[in-house]
């Protein structure tokens, strides 16, 4: 596994982890959360779709400890947007909320697919800026991957 592929291991598990749950949206409505690999897509249209809801898996660091360890270690940011017009301004609990299910998920089974294991570091922030009615957070999990290692013991 590459962190390449972890990223995208982990996009495909945070639509199914929140799949059948819906979220407002600028234009009144109620979507599924919209999970992106590093980056929101570029809107190629004159339509001004915000991306709103969102968790957004960006590759952070890595890194191979150069000890023979049988893993390389990748970091992971979730960044996490959503919009809440209520009056309450109390959007953040939707962050919060998302925050939360990604903690449990990886706490109770740390296996992703077989080919990479949350390393147990979790970490999370919320936006304390107010930019209502927008609503942000982020959490920073650590996962190992397998390592390459030389095969020949000769060289």
């Amino acid at each position: 596994m590459t962190p390449l592929m972890l990223q995208d291991n982990l996009v495909e598990e945070i639509k199914s982890m929140f799949r059948g749950l819906l979220y407002r949206t600028p234009s009144g409505g109620r979507v599924p959360l919209n999970v992106f690999a590093q980056n929101i897509p570029v809107n190629q249209t004159d339509e001004e779709d915000e991306p709103y809801p969102y968790v957004i898996v960006r590759l952070a660091s890595g890194g191979d400890s150069g000890k023979g360890d049988s893993f390389n270690t990748v970091e992971i940011a979730m960044v996490i947007g959503t919009w809440d017009d209520s009056a309450d301004a109390q959007g953040h609990r939707d962050v919060m909320n998302i925050i939360q299910k990604i903690y449990e998920r990886f706490h109770e089974n740390p296996c992703l697919n077989s080919r990479a294991v949350y390393a147990g570091e979790f970490e999370w922030v919320m936006r304390e800026d107010m930019y209502y009615p927008y609503f942000f957070g982020a959490c920073g999990m650590a996962f190992r991957i397998p390592a390459i290692r030389k095969e020949d013991s000769l060289a």
